[in-house]
């Protein structure tokens, strides 16, 4: 085991923050949903006021509540004055800071040594595959999730007086983004779980009835806090990451978080064995916010980050616990018993896996492009500069993913059927429409006869694309292997400019909008 004096220490954190900030700069593909926050952050920053009524779509829309303005600011504000590389060193941040904060929540109990380097590279490893992707509104989330546990870890180890800081943060939070529910959640854990535990909880209930309260102090007012619970409890059984982790389809998805889980059930079943441990010895409340977020994680993808970092702020004893024995058989299976042998043993495991991740981190840090890249297999770049190019003006029906970048590339010439804003703006049953339309189920027609539908861009993976290709009202002005362009036949006209096949003018020109304020 490494002595760690404040070089050591130091060394600790310099490593993990390295490798978190070089780990998100492999990722360089924008979220679908990143281009509804840029347009959202670039309205609240020009006019400082949010969005209450949506502008981009041609179908019908409620109020726009939109949970996630506070995020739209930053990354816009990133995105604004440090290009590409702000919103990634956005993510290494808001990254850095979750692991900074369950490092710390792992030292409130004390351990021997709470700087093991693999523990905490592996929890983000796993954080990462569940995260995903370039800078994200869940992010904030994931980050004050970490706060909030620090805080009622502290509290349960003598320090009551911190809980008058959840509400602070939840006023931050909330008006950040809606995941804000979750710290309510996290609150009424604990509050069970010390109840179970036979301690005091009434200054958690305080802390939760503030949570509570401040929920109101928002641009919106009531109707944002009722929205917040409508939007909790919504099905959304057709958004992949509300989707089970262990459905069919994500059979090969998520395997860093998976190991990950398995990894820790392995840990917690082995300690529990190890140590007989009974319902009265457990700690209720700290089994219990772990078995309801790992519960959490297996329902819904979106979910699976809490428990990576709940698992790793409170498991980190179990895990030493664990490597202690596996260490100790590992070093008899090789006879060596001696404690000069094993020290140094201990201390050239260290060198390699500190070099091999400083290294790694350094290349990337140095070496990676900053460059958000977006994929012809991602985005239907080259349909939507055809529509740009040919003027090609009216109501637009694209997939739900593409929507947000759809608007962003083409508004005002073009409104949008729909796109990842989802409960914020749209009736539930337009997805469902969009649904029939694309498997060519029930009324499945009904949602372009519906609304006005001037042009439409359609995947050809879907059984609608062949339909509409066929169809004698429909006129197929452009393919090319991901989508197609199909416009009324009666407004085809006699020619088109064809949009060129440069990647580099698509990545260079991503972020370049009509959209003005």
């Amino acid at each position: 085991m490494m002595t760690m004096n404040k070089t050591g220490v130091f060394l600790f954190y310099f490593t993990v923050l390295i490798f978190v900030m070089a780990v998100c700069c492999i990722s360089l593909a924008p979220d679908n949903d990143l281009w509804a926050r840029l347009i959202a952050g670039k309205h609240i920053v020009e006019t400082l006021s949010v969005l209450k009524n949506d502008f981009l779509s041609y179908t019908p829309t409620h109020n726009w509540y939109d949970h996630e303005w506070g995020a739209s600011v930053f990354m816009y504000l990133a995105l604004k004055y440090f290009s590409d590389a702000g919103l990634i060193f956005l993510k290494g941040i808001l990254c850095a800071l979750t692991v900074f904060i369950t490092i710390k929540t792992v030292q409130i109990r004390k351990p021997e040594n709470p700087y093991n380097i693999i523990y905490f590279v592996l929890m983000f490893i796993a954080a990462c595959n569940s995260l995903g992707l370039i800078t994200r509104c869940l992010l904030f989330t994931s980050l004050f999730f970490a706060l909030f546990l620090y805080i009622l870890e502290k509290v349960r180890f003598g320090k009551v007086k911190l809980l008058f800081l959840l509400p602070l943060i939840m006023l931050f939070w909330c008006n950040i983004h809606g995941g804000c529910i979750a710290g309510l959640g996290l609150i009424a854990l604990y509050i069970i779980g010390e109840f179970l535990n036979k301690k005091p909880v009434k200054y958690y209930i305080y802390a939760l009835m503030g949570c509570i309260a401040v929920l109101f102090v928002n641009p919106y007012g009531i109707e944002y806090v009722k929205f917040l619970f409508f939007a909790a409890l919504m099905d959304r059984s057709m958004i992949l990451e509300w989707q089970p982790s262990f459905a069919d389809f994500n059979a090969f998805n998520y395997l860093y978080y998976k190991f990950y889980l398995f990894l820790m059930l392995f840990i917690v079943l082995i300690y529990g064995i190890r140590e007989r441990i009974t319902y009265q010895k457990l700690d209720k409340t700290k089994y219990l916010v772990i078995l309801t977020m790992l519960i959490l994680s297996i329902l819904k993808v979106r979910h699976q980050a809490f428990f990576i970092f709940t698992a790793g702020a409170l498991l980190f004893d179990e895990f030493c616990y664990v490597k202690n024995l596996l260490n100790e058989y590992f070093l008899k299976t090789i006879k060596i018993n001696n404690n000069k042998i094993n020290s140094l043993y201990n201390i050239f495991k260290n060198i390699i896996i500190y070099s091999v991740l400083i290294l790694f981190s350094l290349n990337l840090l140095f070496f990676k492009s900053k460059q958000i890249r977006i994929t012809e297999s991602a985005y239907p770049r080259f349909a939507i500069e055809f529509i740009k190019i040919n003027n090609l003006k009216g109501n637009l029906f694209v997939n739900f993913n593409w929507g947000s970048y759809a608007a962003y590339k083409l508004y005002p010439q073009n409104l949008i059927v729909m796109d990842g804003r989802y409960e914020e703006v749209y009736y539930p049953e337009l997805l469902e429409d969009m649904k029939n339309f694309y498997m060519l189920k029930n009324d499945w027609d009904k949602i372009i006869k519906k609304y006005k539908t001037d042009i439409l861009i359609l995947e050809n993976n879907y059984p609608v694309y062949e339909k509409i290709k066929n169809d004698p009202n429909w006129y197929l002005v452009f393919e090319n292997n991901l989508s197609g362009v199909f416009v009324p036949k009666d407004s085809v006209k006699k020619e088109y400019y064809y949009p060129i096949p440069d990647d580099n003018y698509y990545n260079e020109t991503k972020f370049e909008t009509d959209i003005k304020f």
